[in-house]
């Protein structure tokens, strides 16, 4: 199973990176060097990206007041944790679905909304447009995605065409936002958000290379000025070099279904998930789960030595990776593999046994 991709941590560059745009324009001869102050702040960050109002056929009017990707970041030291909010979760505080908080109360009730259902406090905020979002990905040089099947989607009215080949892709912003919004499939919403996820590791990734920060500023100049967000970029410069070597976890926040088209929060499974995926330090020994070690040649010899000094022996497939990362829904297991490996966590909504850990070329560069 390849989990798929996130604005969360697009959300993240943004974030930290948008702080370069408060210093003094540099002179031609002049680079920009961040001022290091440590580790990243522990807050809570509500993520979100606005959908596309549209006038009329064929006819954007601007970014929309829905927010149908709505994320809740947790950054702690070197640490950033997040669980995505999907869209057709039941909000009491908004009295209907979550992804209308926006539109009925600004980002205040979106806070209160994402609070409400993980349970969590959400001191802050950064509300993001596709087209920010687009600038961002093409800044980094855009992303590499693999495909088991095509993916084909037409509306006209609102001029969208997605028409990508199965296999290895490589997308440019545009066409990784088109990506992100694709959710005509077996799961729907949940696969969009696992499409984000895998998007969003990979921008932070590449965001935390240095030469990639020139490109990331030209961006972000523009882009900066579409952003809801209360987060100065005064307040933020100082903790762009804290994105490197920063460790990333996603989630999707779980869920259950109700009357209609609602999704209910699941109260006994987000005490016990959350706990775990918030709270808890990796394992001191490997975890009782089976583990599916997945790539190609050397890398797959590399990581098969790995973890049988750990004492596991996990299955093998030979398989083409686009990015390396650990998939699983056993928080715990996830923590160890990915401390392990030095890999991402993704935790995906699809029913994955055990863990997945796969290694590609991008662990060569």
């Amino acid at each position: 199973m390849r989990p798929r991709v996130s604005f969360l941590l697009l959300a993240l560059s943004l974030f930290a990176l948008g702080a370069v745009l408060s210093l003094p324009r540099p002179g031609k001869e002049e680079a920009v060097r961040p001022v290091r102050a440590g580790a990243l702040p522990e807050m809570g960050v509500v993520v979100a990206a606005r959908d596309i109002d549209y006038c009329g056929y064929h006819t954007p009017c601007g970014p929309g007041s829905r927010t149908d990707t709505i994320f809740y970041l947790r950054l702690k030291g070197q640490e950033a944790k997040g669980v995505a909010i999907p869209r057709d979760l039941y909000s009491p505080v908004v009295g209907g679905k979550v992804n209308a908080a926006y539109g009925r109360g600004g980002a205040e009730l979106l806070k209160r909304a994402v609070a409400e259902a993980t349970g969590m406090v959400a001191e802050r905020h950064l509300i993001l447009t596709l087209e920010s979002v687009a600038r961002v990905v093409d800044a980094v040089g855009g992303v590499e995605v693999y495909l088991e099947r095509p993916m084909r989607y037409t509306d006209r009215a609102a001029k969208l065409f997605i028409d990508f080949p199965a296999g290895r892709l490589h997308l440019n912003g545009e066409e990784a936002v088109k990506y992100m919004r694709f959710r005509h499939d077996a799961l729907g919403d949940y696969a969009r958000l696992d499409r984000i996820k895998e998007v969003v590791v990979q921008v932070l990734r590449k965001a935390q290379d240095p030469r990639t920060w020139p490109a990331l500023v030209l961006a972000l100049r523009e882009a900066w000025a579409e952003l809801d967000t209360d987060l100065s970029l005064e307040e933020v410069l100082g903790y762009l070099p804290a994105l490197r070597g920063l460790k990333v976890s996603l989630a999707t926040l779980p869920t259950r279904e109700g009357p209609g088209t609602f999704l209910y929060v699941d109260e006994e499974a987000r005490a016990r998930f959350l706990a775990a995926f918030f709270g808890a330090s990796p394992p001191a020994a490997p975890p009782e789960a089976p583990v599916v070690l997945r790539g190609e040649g050397a890398l797959l010899r590399w990581g098969q030595a790995l973890l049988e000094k750990e004492g596991v022996r996990p299955v093998l497939e030979e398989a083409e990776v686009a990015k390396s990362a650990v998939y699983t829904q056993d928080p715990l297991a996830g923590l160890y593999y990915a401390e392990l490996f030095h890999l991402p966590l993704l935790a995906p909504h699809r029913p994955l046994a055990g863990v997945l850990v796969e290694l590609g070329k991008d662990l060569l560069q």
